[in-house]
């Protein structure tokens, strides 16, 4: 790869406000207006000259086109390369990383022990001063490799997902799910897709997009926080800010600004997740540093630097319940982390809030993935063995997690049941399609939602709903009591979840 290859389609961010191409930020003076590329090196994109002005100091010293042929660099020679590229900065820059990604995607030899030292140089930053990653970020196309959306960070099963009809099945639909297709065109498509994934088995090794994640993450976790290693990665979220209040618009709190909002929206999206696993361990314990500096600078929810249903920039409240959620039912080694972020998530849903309100206008498919996701977090929690854990991570008590399910559905601060209804009503209907699972694996938590949906409203203000989860997963099947009226609710709950024909299957197996 060279600087005649580098023209691909990506989203051209600003090398100075690092705003992305298209989206719009008033706080920053930024339109939808295309941005302006450095006619020099080809590789810098500006707002505009003034932008530009204010970068050239740094972007001088490596404002030129790369001559650099990496097609013959093995991953030995692209790591010593990387490291002088990114400790001295290099119109190369870009390139080398971009070989990297290519040699872990084709399965070089020696990939994990590359991703170790990748992963170490990457952790060295974190340390040292801010100007160094403002001159890494100055590089020729480095802040849209960076903070634009040319790397994805999947993994080529996720990418088959999201690049395919599997995305509107939330990934690999189950077999009956699959069997009971009624469009045969779209049956046979899928069929097609569904066994090109089942070929794409990641449990053996590291996939590539974790290997190359290892250094691709912390340069941006080191471009949001400075602070000291720890003995693991997992901490090395904590530090501090870089540059200090975000709203001061310096070159430091630019550069973190959006550096935290690009690692907290990769880390709470299931499926880059799911494809960099450990490469990603600092991130709970950078979204506590965040969250904590932005609660103490009375900064949440801040309209000029924050969307909507966002505590601290890409961390939106949904997302983050979800993703600390999985995290505990994973077993990762953030779960204290994760613990934390929820139980801090609690008392944030406890606040009186005005218009910046992170849940007021909540979409309500998203209230529903919650919630579909909460019932999936207590079904499977008492079930897990923490202690495999090894750090005594406590868990968020049931008060703590009614609290946040209430407030996202709707029944909390102020509270309006016609939203819970509406959030029970999607949840049930349309819970294959929208579910933390693939289609045909959500039933259990969409029989749920029919159940809350066949009851009284009157009875959900105040609900308890992790006990109402737990008492409804001990209702037996209807073979073991079939007069029982709570047992007849709970089986018309799953005939009207599964469908006719899978739940009479259903009930002869468990009769059986």
């Amino acid at each position: 790869m060279n600087a005649a290859t580098a023209t691909q389609s990506f989203t051209p961010v600003c090398s100075y406000y690092l705003v992305k191409q298209g989206t719009p930020n008033p706080f920053l003076g930024y339109s939808e207006s295309s941005l302006k590329r450095c006619t020099r090196c080809k590789g810098a994109y500006y707002m505009d000259g003034g932008a530009q002005k204010l970068q050239w100091k740094i972007h001088k010293k490596n404002c030129k086109p790369s001559s650099l042929d990496t097609t013959k660099m093995d991953l030995d020679h692209c790591t010593k390369a990387l490291k002088s590229a990114l400790y001295g900065g290099s119109p190369d820059l870009y390139f080398i990383i971009k070989r990297v990604r290519e040699l872990f995607d084709n399965g070089a030899e020696n990939s994990d022990m590359a991703a170790f030292h990748l992963h170490s140089i990457a952790r060295g930053l974190m340390s040292l001063n801010t100007s160094l990653l403002l001159g890494i970020v100055a590089c020729p196309y480095m802040s849209s490799l960076l903070f634009g959306e040319e790397e994805d960070l999947l993994s080529t099963k996720y990418r088959l997902v999201k690049n395919t009809k599997l995305a509107k099945y939330n990934g690999r639909p189950s077999d009956e799910f699959l069997e009971d297709i009624e469009d045969e065109t779209e049956k046979e498509e899928v069929t097609l897709l569904v066994e090109q994934y089942d070929k794409l088995d990641d449990s053996w090794g590291q996939p590539s997009s974790m290997s190359f994640c290892y250094l691709y993450f912390n340069l941006i976790v080191a471009c949001t926080i400075r602070g000291q290693l720890s003995h693991s990665s997992t901490h090395d979220g904590n530090g501090t800010i870089r540059g200090g209040n975000p709203k001061m618009k310096s070159p430091e709190t630019l550069l973190s600004t959006a550096a935290l909002r690009r690692a907290m929206e990769l880390w709470t999206d299931p499926h880059v997740l799911a494809s960099c696993g450990d490469a990603m361990a600092p991130a709970a314990s950078l979204a506590v540093t965040a969250v904590e500096y932005y609660q103490v600078h009375n900064l949440l929810c801040e309209e000029h630097l924050c969307n909507a249903h966002e505590l601290v920039p890409g961390l939106a409240i949904d997302h983050l319940a979800m993703t600390c959620m999985k995290e505990i039912l994973d077993g990762a080694g953030s779960a204290s982390y994760s613990s934390k972020l929820l139980k801090s998530l609690k008392d944030i849903c406890g606040k009186v809030w005005d218009a910046n309100c992170p849940w007021r206008n909540l979409p309500i498919e998203r209230r529903a993935t919650f919630a579909i996701a909460f019932y999936d977090y207590v079904e499977n929690a008492d079930n897990n063995s923490f202690s495999s854990y090894g750090r005594g991570v406590e868990l968020p008590d049931n008060d703590d997690m009614n609290q946040i399910f209430r407030t996202i559905v709707g029944l909390h601060n102020p509270i309006d049941t016609t939203i819970a209804g509406s959030v029970w009503k999607t949840a049930a209907e349309d819970g294959e399609f929208i579910g933390v699972h693939g289609s045909g694996c959500n039933y259990r938590s969409r029989a749920f939602f029919y159940y809350l949906l066949r009851s009284e409203s009157d009875g959900w203000e105040g609900m308890d709903v992790t006990k109402l989860i737990k008492e409804f997963e001990d209702i037996p099947r209807i073979h073991k009591a079939p007069d029982d009226p709570k047992v007849k609710e709970k089986d018309e709950c799953f005939r009207l979840a599964e469908g006719d024909k899978r739940h009479e299957e259903m009930n002869r197996i468990f009769s059986s």
